[in-house]
């Protein structure tokens, strides 16, 4: 007879699954496709919004989920504290301003071919404006992604039975369907790549500030991806 807790992990399961399926969607919205195919710089920040909103209403679920077994996000890797986790966002944004100021003093002395800017990936910020916004942008998506897709989803997969190893394959191609459709197809070996590398820093490590901090210097490192179009 199937045990309670087997059961429970199966819920969970279907629930991480349903994750990707929801910004699968909202992706392929004629909203948001304004900014990932159209390149409208109007949108930026709308949808991407959307995407933030997203993340910590995933964040709010697994927080629910936790609370009802009696457990905290420490039970899958977070270990900081409250006081840990305020020091580690001052310490990003203090990091982001930095690298946000670099860029600014770039740009502003440099001619840029303003027709080129719609070859960048939708991610990247070409405003002044746009670049404060993916700050928040960033935190987000590097503290959210991997409670979830690392902390939460490797947990679920164990618990189910599944291999620890194969676990970090299917984490990181469930990981994917948080980027639309399309990533599984262009863009899915770098991102399959990431995930897998995020899911075996997180196993070895067994914990997840690791993974979060590379991720957010990894993100956040991609602003300066417009310094490429300088003539």
């Amino acid at each position: 007879m199937e045990t309670q807790s087997t059961f429970s992990a199966r819920k969970e399961l279907i629930i991480l699954i349903s994750f990707p399926l929801v910004y699968m969607l909202y992706i392929a919205s004629p909203f948001a496709m304004s900014v990932f195919s159209d390149k409208d710089v109007n949108n930026y920040i709308p949808v991407w919004s959307g995407i933030i909103i997203l993340h910590w209403l995933s964040i709010l679920g697994i927080y629910l989920l936790l609370k009802k077994q009696n457990k905290t996000f420490r039970d899958i890797g977070y270990k900081l504290s409250k006081k840990g986790t305020f020091i580690l966002t001052v310490c990003f944004l203090l990091i982001s301003l930095l690298v946000l100021g670099l860029t600014e003093t770039v740009l502003e002395g440099s001619s840029i071919d303003k027709s080129n800017l719609t070859k960048l990936p939708s991610l990247i910020p070409t405003t002044t404006t746009h670049r404060f916004f993916f700050i928040f942008l960033v935190f987000s998506t590097g503290f959210c992604e991997e409670i979830v897709y690392r902390g939460f989803a490797l947990n679920v997969l164990q618990k189910i039975g599944m291999n620890k190893w194969i676990s970090i394959f299917i984490a990181a191609f469930i990981f994917i369907g948080i980027h639309g459709f399309h990533a599984y197809t262009n863009r899915f070996i770098f991102l399959i790549t990431g995930g897998v590398v995020f899911g075996l820093i997180y196993i070895l490590s067994k914990r997840l500030l690791p993974t979060i901090i590379i991720h957010l210097i990894f993100n956040l490192l991609s602003m300066m991806a417009i310094l490429e179009l300088i003539e």
